[in-house]
């Protein structure tokens, strides 16, 4: 079964202007061809029509279309941070936290985020393979299994999600763990809320050297100095977070090619809840305000530092992806479109949020080949919208269709035909 999707706006990904009156051909998963306006999109419907009945056309003819979004930092199944932990840490909790992940991997499809790279979680692998058997409708899962930390470090307490591991080989072995167990990346964590970096530099040089010599990435949560600097020097292909970069650390990646995730969204929320936890202690609920507690002078310090630190990213010219990782319970999961919204009303512009959403995210994931773009020979990946987000970003949030693998996910009421259409 082949598929013509024609498209009233294209937006391919690549940073170039859009097209208007475009075609999106699909078979077996894949884009066969993409048209515009002048590759006789009519001529092509005439000549195969009679040749191809089984190819059916879908219009889109209202709607901007654009690759299938990617949310960079995940946790599936954050159930951590809820308030009925214990339930998640009995026999039955896995099945629990499953239940929760395949709920939210489903609203990241809705959202038109057809890809999520899962940065340490309980159930991740199990999930991937479920959306892979078609079991749970979501969006499609690399996942780094279990984070590594140090023992008592950033992720230790999260129970079933990071695996804590010392010394060089120790850290090594951890990674080994993972790459057996059918992690896509690793995701190692070395910084927690204070100035102090948690795993010394041969540790984190372990860690990268055995990931990247078995040909896996390393996404590195490293918030703060000097740990984003270490996690540089070692050579991680992301840093996760990356809050409290120097004019130094940004030209090292800026050089190096290193990739920011700075995952705003959750930082101004939790400066948020840290002003409120201050103002009225009893009015936030029993985790914020254990957690809240400690470190609510550096929550609200780093939330108002977002600004200014994205823009001295942007300008040093460090490519940057869109990840939202935030993790407490009275908040959506995957709240994508808020983090959007943040590089826009930051300076980057509507087509280069475009492009952090899909091409460079496919990038810095290792996965260009396939995603990231519609152009003929990837996945057929891609969200139909109303509006036009580089007019207004905000129309991103109406998402109206989403394809993924050539399968339309998530539908909307436009006219279907069996046969060729007119």
């Amino acid at each position: 079964m082949a598929d013509l999707y024609r498209c009233g706006t294209l937006i391919d990904g690549r940073g170039g202007p859009p097209v208007r009156n475009a075609a999106i051909l699909v078979d077996s998963g894949r884009i066969a061809r993409v048209m515009g306006p002048g590759d006789g999109i009519s001529e092509f419907i005439s000549h195969v029509r009679d040749e191809r009945p089984d190819i059916r056309v879908v219009d889109l003819s209202d709607y901007t279309v654009l690759p299938g979004l990617i949310d960079m930092h995940v946790h599936v199944d954050y159930w951590y941070s809820h308030p009925n932990r214990a339930e998640y840490e009995d026999e039955t909790g896995d099945a629990l936290a499953a239940c929760l992940a395949a709920r939210n991997i489903r609203s990241t499809l809705e959202k038109g985020i057809t890809t999520v790279r899962d940065l340490a979680s309980g159930v991740g692998l199990k999930m991937r393979r479920a959306v892979e058997l078609g079991y749970v409708p979501g969006s499609r899962v690399f996942t780094a299994a279990k984070g590594i930390c140090m023992t008592g470090g950033h992720g230790s307490d999260g129970y079933k999600s990071c695996r804590e591991a010392d010394g060089p080989e120790d850290v090594r072995k951890a990674v080994r763990e993972q790459i057996k167990a059918g992690a896509d990346l690793i995701k190692i964590l070395t910084s927690h809320r204070s100035e102090h970096p948690e795993y010394r530099q041969e540790e984190l040089d372990a860690g990268v050297d055995e990931a990247h010599r078995r040909g896996y990435r390393v996404a590195c949560h490293a918030a703060i100095m000097p740990s984003c600097k270490m996690a540089v020097l070692a050579g991680v292909d992301t840093i996760e977070h990356g809050t409290h970069l120097t004019d130094e650390v940004r030209e090292m990646m800026a050089e190096r090619g290193t990739y920011l995730i700075p995952t705003m969204i959750a930082y101004h929320t939790m400066a948020g809840a840290a002003r409120k936890a201050k103002e009225d202690p009893e009015g936030v609920g029993d985790f914020r305000r254990g957690f809240l507690a400690k470190y609510a002078d550096w929550w609200i310090q780093t939330g108002e530092m977002l600004e200014s630190q994205f823009r001295k990213a942007a300008a040093a010219g460090i490519k940057m992806a869109v990840g939202t990782d935030l993790v407490v319970p009275d908040v959506e999961f995957s709240p994508y479109h808020d983090e959007i919204e943040f590089f826009v009303r930051y300076g980057y512009g509507e087509m280069n949020t475009i492009c952090a959403a899909t091409r460079v995210a496919a990038e810095a994931l290792g996965k260009a080949d396939d995603l990231g773009t519609i152009e003929a020979g990837k996945l057929a990946d891609f969200v139909a919208v109303l509006g036009d987000p580089l007019d207004d970003i905000k129309a991103l949030r109406n998402v109206r269709m989403v394809v993924k693998d050539g399968k339309v996910e998530v539908p909307v009421p436009v006219p279907y035909y069996s046969r060729w259409g007119s």
